[in-house]
């Protein structure tokens, strides 16, 4: 019964199983690092160039923001311009890049190959002082001599790149503008012809002439008084010379009326009053006539005053269209206001736009000039890539470490998958944990005499053991040699 209690311990177990399996276990093992040696033998050394260009912002000012897009619009713009296929095709051809591939793929597979192996970094820098970009153009080949030429190369295409789209934008950005003055300019000169045309047609109906509109009404309505009086005068001459006219003519001559008109004049005006003024020129004229010829009172004096009747008659419908006239004009200055407001209103805001675009004009003419003289930002190499003295990829050492880290699990796992696979009974205590019935005596292993038929299995396991690690290893050089993509799989963080 003591004896039935008894069961092995697990490094007992652990020892059984190694012992048993030693061999499935030693084949898995070799036969892994047969796969996996090759590989960290034979996969391609892969070469990292890394020039830094630095970009410094010498003039930040509003004008050359005016004319050139953003700093790091352009960049993005160079970056795509660098990577397109043509750019691309043109680096592969020149420094020949990608020898082996280009006779197995096709080159539309080898610039995008060659876009992965190509990695540009931005960094910028904000201080008081003005802006400072750096970048970072790295290139991972397999050649050591093509990891320091291409990023060489496409530095300085960054910087001739660079300086090309500057000149060729701030060029049409001046250019654009100066169309865009010309526009505004001719806007303006419409608007100045529309206003020049509204009051040549509303002459006397502008707002700055309705004071001297009402002055001149007032003295029209004047004068129509005036001229109303004196019809009035002449009816009542009339009436009087009609009455007396058998005893003959002894009314007031024209030169009586003239200076009774005057004194009424007087009454009212300055002498300075054109009324007055002429008043007194027409009594100096009549007296001059009178005293030079001499001439004998009028023998039809109603006749006379009938032509004087009809000639105040005449001014006063003169008089009265003129003052029509003039309402009118008065009326309608409102309303002519208004339209010329909107109309002054367009001539401001195509005044005001064509200032606008004629200032963003002249600078953009001074951002070209200094474009032209010197650069505002200065591209430069700061550190161009040299030849690399070692491989950036792989890392042989941790592949080797993986390699044998991995068989030693396979063969583990080998051992473990033979034993659970393995169904008999090799110890008196798994007989025990499986049935209940007492076991009365255990026979130990009675190795046998080599005989020439174990001897011959003997050999032809391990010849069969050899040619598959052979295979296996053949294998791995043949996927491992000249592939670059493997490398970057397992370097990936490192390149």
């Amino acid at each position: 019964m003591a004896q039935s209690m008894i069961r092995d311990s697990g490094l007992e177990i652990a020892l059984n199983i190694l012992h048993r399996r030693k061999w499935s276990g030693f084949i898995t093992f070799v036969a892994t690092l047969s796969l996996a040696v090759p590989f960290a033998l034979f996969l391609p050394n892969v070469y990292r160039g890394v020039t830094t260009v630095i970009v410094e912002n010498q003039d930040a000012s509003s004008v050359l923001r005016v004319a050139v897009p953003e700093l790091e619009t352009r960049l993005v713009t160079i970056q795509q311009e660098l990577l397109s296929r043509a750019r691309l095709t043109d680096l592969i051809v020149r420094f020949n890049l990608y020898s082996s591939w280009r006779k197995q793929l096709s080159m539309e597979a080898i610039v995008e190959r060659m876009r992965r192996d190509i990695h540009i970094e931005l960094s910028r820098t904000d201080r008081d002082r003005p802006t400072t970009i750096g970048l970072k153009i790295s290139y991972v080949g397999v050649d050591r001599e093509s990891a320091a030429t291409v990023p060489n190369a496409l530095a300085a295409l960054y910087v001739d790149e660079n300086t090309r789209i500057r000149e060729q934008q701030s060029s049409e950005m001046a250019e654009f503008l100066r169309k865009q003055v010309e526009a505004a300019r001719a806007a303006v000169d419409v608007q100045q012809a529309r206003i020049n045309r509204f009051k040549e047609e509303h002459v006397g109906q502008l707002p700055e002439q309705v004071s001297i509109n009402m002055v001149t009404l007032e003295r029209l309505n004047t004068r129509l008084r005036l001229n109303t009086d004196d019809q009035l005068r002449i009816r009542e001459l009339q009436d009087r010379l009609a009455a007396t006219a058998s005893v003959g003519y002894d009314a007031p001559d024209r030169l009586q009326n003239l200076k009774q008109r005057l004194a009424e004049l007087q009454s009212k005006y300055t002498d300075q009053h054109p009324d007055v003024i002429r008043a007194k020129a027409e009594i100096a004229e009549l007296e001059q006539q009178r005293s030079s010829a001499a001439l004998p009172p009028p023998k039809r004096p109603i006749s006379t005053t009938e032509g004087e009747l009809a000639s105040l008659q005449r001014e006063e419908r003169t008089l009265r269209s003129e003052i029509a006239e003039y309402e009118e004009r008065i009326q309608s200055a409102p309303k002519v206001e208004q339209q010329l407001e909107a109309l002054q209103r367009d001539y401001s805001s195509a005044k005001e736009s064509y200032g606008s675009i004629l200032k963003r004009y002249e600078e953009a003419q001074l951002a070209d000039n200094l474009e032209q003289a010197k650069k505002p930002e200065s591209f430069r190499i700061l550190d161009r890539a040299l030849v690399p003295a070692g491989p950036a990829a792989p890392n042989r050492l941790r592949l080797f470490l993986m390699a044998l880290f991995f068989a030693t699990a396979c063969a583990v796992g080998m051992m473990l998958l033979r034993e659970h696979l393995d169904t008999s009974f090799h110890t008196v205590g798994e007989l025990r944990q499986f049935t209940t019935v007492p076991i009365l005596a255990s026979i130990p292993h009675v190795p046998s005499r080599t005989t020439l038929l174990n001897a011959l299995r003997l050999v032809l396991s391990i010849a069969a053991v050899a040619l598959l690690c052979v295979l296996l290893a053949g294998f791995a050089y043949k996927t491992a040699q000249h592939n670059t993509q493997l490398v970057w799989m397992l370097s990936a963080p490192q390149i």
